[in-house]
């Protein structure tokens, strides 16, 4: 592991022992000056730099300003918090338990149904025959049930059913009064052509079955999102927190050179134009204080809103303060044809193109049936029973009356499924198409163009991952060389500072020269800052476009899908 770190000193204090005589004291707790060394040649004193990092850190405030409202964490402890407690992660956390009912619905359509119907008739009509009064009537109760339903698949409707009734009548032409009659029927209608498996409800299952797989990407992408931004913002709050401290010891450098010019021009060593550019640096770095404070405490807030979520509110006095360190940097040479592989494996940006490549795919096969003409063969088998009892105005053609018959309701069943019950079945074929069938021509070919214009879209992607790796790369590269440049600026502004401090002090500089060497330290350690930022943020980008960043971090998507 390569490490590069600062050497935390206070600055200022080079500037009060110049004011009373003394030489400048350096604290170099590590000894790390080797970058000093090599690009400057080595003073009496060993050369002098702000920190970053804990060395930074320490004898200032704590990061929230109080203890008891500072909340430790590491980013692996960031990261298990936002999944917890992110609003956007529980949000997306729906989606596959809405995208699941959907399939159920879906599946729906091949529940039987349970028909029933019963109903009561009374008819009366008038009549001029001689063998019936003068006005007939039948008064009729009946009723019928069973179940209907589709089959899977091959789109089989299928039809099961009891129907039964009694009839009473004045007519003498009937001889049953009471009169009984049951049925049993059996249907079957198979589509041959139009609906032959690719059906409205089979092509809703298929669909709905691919859309609860993209609700599973989908959530994938966004927990990679909120992964990826969780360490952007932790990482943003420890280079806001150091720019505030580059800051915060620029001032007092300020201040310290300030008075100590007040101090020379009261035994006039120098002029009062001297002491007003002291001055304008000062105010100069006080607005830079406010920026630098101001973009802490709103980098805190964009962290506490990722990890804590509802615990950010209008009174929120919370801090979050990062235990990982920033500076400790790892050398990675990135292979970008091996990190393109991968990534065309992972990213769920593919998956979720593939998947809709499915969906359309799904729906051209759909359009291209619907364009068949409708054949379907129908077929029924049906029992008939019938009972009743002797019409008491019944009459035979000779005058007579009618046959006596006691019979029940339920003698109308004896005869069913026996060789003697009479028994009917039947077989129908069913055609139709319009014409010229302008929609279903028209459908299919705009479910062509929409898979055509999936799998473009497909290519689309994969272009801009080749293209989002090749940068990721870069930026790491560029990265890692920027912290080396940087360390270099840094020691080489120190030298350059310190070598201004010695001439200010024997009155060969003024305080302006100072400031714009201290100026020159402070954009040196804002650029390492930076560097070290970059870095970060470039291993959590590259983790991100080759969709590992969940698998490196052993975050598991059933566990993290869950609802909370």
């Amino acid at each position: 592991m390569i490490r590069y770190r600062w050497i935390p000193i206070a600055i200022a204090s080079s500037f009060m022992s110049a004011a009373v005589g003394l030489p400048a004291a350096a604290v170099d707790p590590d000894n790390g000056s080797e970058a000093a060394s090599a690009a400057t040649p080595a003073p009496s004193e060993e050369p002098r730099s702000r920190g970053y990092g804990a060395e930074a850190r320490a004898g200032s405030e704590p990061w929230g300003g109080s203890n008891e409202n500072t909340l430790r964490l590491s980013v692996e402890q960031a990261i298990g918090e936002a999944i917890e407690n992110n609003l956007g992660v529980q949000i997306q956390r729906f989606d596959p338990l809405i995208a699941e009912e959907e399939l159920e619905i879906a599946w729906g359509s091949y529940d039987p149904v349970l028909e029933s119907e019963i109903g009561y008739e009374d008819m009366r009509r008038p009549s001029a025959s001689a063998f019936e009064a003068d006005l007939a009537g039948t008064t009729k109760v009946d009723g019928v049930g069973g179940f209907v339903g589709l089959l899977p698949f091959l789109s089989t409707q299928y039809s099961a059913k009891l129907a039964s009734q009694r009839a009473t009548t004045n007519s003498p032409f009937q001889s049953l009064s009471p009169e009984y009659g049951s049925n049993t029927i059996f249907a079957i209608t198979q589509p041959l052509l139009k609906d032959l498996i690719w059906n409205q409800p089979w092509t809703r299952v298929k669909i709905s079955n691919i859309g609860y797989d993209s609700s599973v990407e989908q959530f994938r992408l966004a927990l990679m999102d909120i992964v990826a931004a969780t360490e952007d913002a932790y990482w943003e709050v420890i280079a806001a927190h150091e720019d505030m401290l580059v800051a915060r010891k620029s001032l007092e450098t300020a201040q310290a050179l300030l008075r100590q010019t007040k101090t020379q021009y009261d035994v006039g060593v120098v002029s009062k134009v001297e002491v007003i550019q002291a001055d304008a640096g000062v105010a100069d770095r006080e607005f830079k204080l406010i920026v630098a404070e101001n973009r802490y405490r709103l980098s805190q807030d964009r962290l506490i809103d990722i990890v804590l979520g509802e615990r950010l509110r209008p009174d929120t006095t919370l801090a979050i303060e990062p235990t990982d360190r920033a500076d400790e940097i790892v050398a990675i040479d990135v292979d970008v044809e091996e990190a393109t592989r991968v990534a065309f494996e992972s990213r769920p940006e593919l998956e979720l193109a593939n998947q809709q490549i499915e969906r359309l795919t799904v729906q051209e096969k759909f359009a291209k049936n619907q364009r068949l003409p409708r054949f379907d063969v129908v077929g029924t088998y049906m029992y008939r029973g019938l009972s009743g009892k002797t019409n008491p105005d019944c009459i035979t053609f000779s005058g007579d009356p009618c046959t006596p018959i006691d019979q029940s309701w339920s003698n109308s069943w004896d005869d069913f499924y026996s060789p003697d019950g009479a028994n009917s079945w039947s077989v129908r074929g069913l055609f139709s198409i319009p014409i010229p069938n302008t929609a279903g021509r028209s459908r299919y070919s705009q479910a062509k163009i929409e898979l055509r214009k999936a799998s473009t879209q497909k290519r689309r992607i994969e272009q801009d991952i080749v293209f989002e790796i090749r940068k990721a790369a870069r930026d790491l590269e560029s990265a890692q060389n920027g912290i080396k440049a940087s360390d270099r600026s840094v020691a080489a502004a120190v030298e350059q500072l310190r070598a201004e401090e010695i001439r200010l002090e024997y009155g060969e500089s003024t305080p302006f020269d100072v400031l714009l060497r201290e100026e020159s330290l402070v954009t040196a350690e804002s650029q390492k800052i930076t560097s070290l930022r970059t870095y970060r943020s470039s291993l959590t980008a590259l983790d991100r476009r080759q969709g590992t960043i969940l698998r490196n971090r052993n975050i598991a998507i059933d566990a993290a899908m869950s609802l909370r």
